[in-house]
This record gives structure tokens, sequence and C-alpha cells, in this order.
């Protein structure tokens, strides 16, 4: 059973505001801005009035991994919070399950999308909201399919998906979806942009419930890049990025290719598959088309992979140029895997074990960035886009496994066939 505490809330300008944003009309909100700014807070007290004002209620707080969602923001956030706002005898928390009982039947669960068995547990439930905690590091795909599961039918309430981030790359899915108001797969613009609502929380707006010299002596004396982020929630490339030198002008579009010699690909499984479909023209290498899902089998994943198309040019016999669709299906290339993967190689079209030597393949393609001969089909390449400027070194060096299928897809398939004999198309 819960125990007393002695916390003291003091709600900053910024957390009222918060407070009267996460109350507007809008079906998904997003607070992004730089660490300790009250992000996390203003959303948890969000769910937890929203539990006590209606019974029976559910709601699910998620982030990438499940250990995270419960030293963070159950340890940190949550169990504080309700310690304050409820009696000891008013809620519990089941360990077992991971969720907090309420006396008046609600109930909020924690989860993470890091297991195929949690995640099919978590996603079994309808919810009245779900909060996607530090949503960056966590792909569109499983976002897209844990918003389904905003379903619990609660007469005259709408169902609310909460999000929060400190902001990555403008090139992020969460940038498309609520700065630009465009869909983050095919850059076209939403339906219903009033659906989605940001609001910008920075650590100075939270200065009086920080710890002395906090801004200044810890943020403030960090690298130009991390103040960007942590400090002022700017949307920009994280410190220690691996493809520091990739810029705007490697991004294309369709008509922009060239003739291309053959074409290869790189599959990453996991609970989040993706795969890259990449075409060489000289020593140029493009990625041409992006594919991700989310908790699917390998088969059904291979099949929805065969079936989307990709755009490529054409030229006609009076040099005209144009652009055709074409089914994947169509071309001969081989699809280089997870060598860990197993047996899931054989249920992939063309699937052969990829060459995993991790420093050599992503020195081979930041040589490809520096010589100018990489390419992004940036319309077609959302998951990629979504990935490649946020793929980062902690402070030992050691890369940060963290929202990085389609950039393992993408080192797969194009360090391998540089190590081998290029299969060149009929």
């Amino acid at each position: 059973m819960a125990t007393a505490t002695t916390v003291e809330y003091q709600y900053t300008e910024k957390q009222k505001e918060a407070f009267r944003f996460l109350r507007t009309d809008a079906r998904y909100t997003l607070l992004y801005g730089g660490a300790r700014s009250g992000k996390s807070f203003a959303i948890c007290r969000r769910i937890i009035h929203r539990a006590i004002q209606y019974p029976g209620s559910r709601f699910l707080i998620a982030r990438l991994r499940l250990i995270h969602t419960r030293t963070s923001i159950y340890h940190e956030t949550l169990r504080p919070m309700l310690q304050y706002f409820l009696g000891p005898e008013d809620w519990e928390y089941d360990k077992s399950e991971y969720v907090v009982n309420l006396w008046n039947g609600s109930e909020i669960w924690l989860g993470g999308f890091d297991s195929k068995e949690r995640t099919e547990k978590m996603l079994g439930h309808e919810y009245l909201d779900i909060y996607f905690n530090e949503a960056s590091q966590i792909g569109f795909e499983a976002v897209n399919i844990g918003i389904t599961r905003l379903a619990q039918n609660i007469e005259g309430v709408t169902n609310r998906g909460y999000f929060d981030c400190n902001p990555p790359s403008h090139l992020h899915w969460l940038h498309r979806w609520f700065i630009e108001k465009l869909d983050p797969v095919d850059l076209t613009p939403l339906e219903k942009p009033e659906m989605y609502k940001s609001l910008l929380m920075n650590p100075e707006d939270n200065r009086e419930n920080l710890p002395p010299g906090y801004i200044e002596d810890v943020l403030g004396t960090q690298s130009k890049r991390v103040r960007e982020r942590m400090l002022y929630g700017r949307w920009v490339r994280p410190a220690g990025a691996v493809f520091d030198f990739l810029d705007d002008d490697a991004i294309i579009e369709p008509t922009e290719v060239p003739p291309i010699e053959f074409y290869s690909a790189g599959t990453d499984f996991g609970l989040n598959m993706a795969c890259l479909f990449i075409g060489w023209s000289g020593e140029n290498v493009y990625c041409l088309r992006d594919h991700g899902g989310f908790n699917c089998t390998t088969s059904t994943f291979n099949t929805d992979f065969l079936d989307s198309t990709f755009i490529v040019p054409e030229f006609t016999e009076d040099g005209e140029l144009e652009t055709k669709k074409k089914k994947i299906s169509n071309e001969k290339y081989i699809n280089y895997c997870d060598p860990a993967g197993g047996e899931r190689i054989q249920e992939i079209r063309n699937g052969t074990g990829a060459n995993n030597s991790v420093e050599p393949g992503l020195d081979y393609i930041n040589t490809k960035i520096e010589r100018k001969q990489f390419f992004i089909v940036g319309r077609h390449c959302p998951g990629l886009l979504s990935e490649i400027y946020d793929y980062a070194r902690d402070e030992q060096g050691r890369i940060v496994k963290v929202n990085d299928h389609y950039i393992d897809a993408m080192r797969y398939g194009i360090f391998s066939p540089s190590t081998k004999k290029r299969w060149r198309p009929l």
C-alpha cells in the first residue's frame, strides 16, 4: 500500500500554461523542450486528474524500455504525485503487473516497446489516454500501433495521446507531425492539423523548482549543441552525431536519381523491423525507399515490403525525364539481413546474412558522405531520415542503441555489397 510523502509542489506560470494547454480540444499534444522543464510532471498530473474524474478509466504511460518507465516516470514522478494528491488508502502499485490501481477502479499502466511479450500484453487493453514519454526514442511504427489502443469508450470523453521529448533533429517524425503538420510517412499535409498541437517548455521556465546553479553550472557549461537542445529546446542534431557531415544537399527528390546500375537492400530484424532499398550508380549510393513494421511476422513484413513501390527516373528516346512507379519485386537484388536473424533470413526474398562489422560499416558510409557520394530520396525514406541525424555516440564513444533500426538496415545494405561481388540486375 502507498505511503505518505512530504513533497510540496510550486506551480510555475509555464506549468499553469501547460495545464491549460493539455485541456485543449486537440487529440494529440506534444510538450517539447529542454531538460528538467516540467514536461512529464504536467502530463502525469493530467493523467491523475483524469483517472480521478472518470472512475474505471484506463491509462498507459510508455517509453521505449519498460525499465526506464518504472525508474524515471513511476519512481521519480508518478509515485510522489500520487502520494501528494491521494491518501495512502486510495491507491496501490501492483509490482508484478506494473499497474497503479485507484480506489475508484481506474488504472494507470506502465509499459515499454522493448519486448514482444510485454508489448502484446500492454496493447491488449484499450485506454482512455496514452502518454508516450521520451517519444523521440520510439519509432513511428510503434506509436502508430499504440494509438490504435486509444479506444476505451467513456461517454462524453475524448481519448487523448500525450507526447513529450527533448527535441531531436528537424527530420524526426515528431517534428513532421506536430510542427510541420505533415504525415511522417508520405509528407502530405495532415487531414486534420488542428488535432496536433505542441508547446515549448524550457528549464528557465522551471527555475524555481530546480537546484541552485543547475541552469548556469550544469546545462550552461555544456557544448553548444547540448545547450541548444537541453537548455533552449531547439530541434538540432545531438552531440556525438555519427553522420555529422551529412547535410541537406544529400536529401534529394526522386527525379534527381540517375539511372541505377544495380540494387541491394538491408533488413534489420527485431520487434521493430526495418528494410532499406538501395540503388547504385557508379560510386554513388542512393537510399531509394524504406519500409518498417512493428511487432509483425517476418513473412508478413516481407510481403508488405515487396508490395510497396518506389519512384525511379527513366528517360524517353527524346531525352525527356519521366518518373515511373516500380514494385520492388520486379528487380533483382540481394537483401542483406541481420545475421542474428537465423532462420528468419530464409523468409526474406533474396535474403542472405549481412556483414555486421559496425565500425568499418559506419566508416564506409561516412566516407561516401564526405565524398558527396551518398544520397537519400527524402520523401520515400521517412524512417531513415527520422534516425540518421540523431544516431550518436555517448561520452565514452559507444553507439547509443536507440532508434536505430533503419540505420542498421542501411549499414547492412550498403557495406555488405562493398565487400562482395556486386549483383547486377538481369
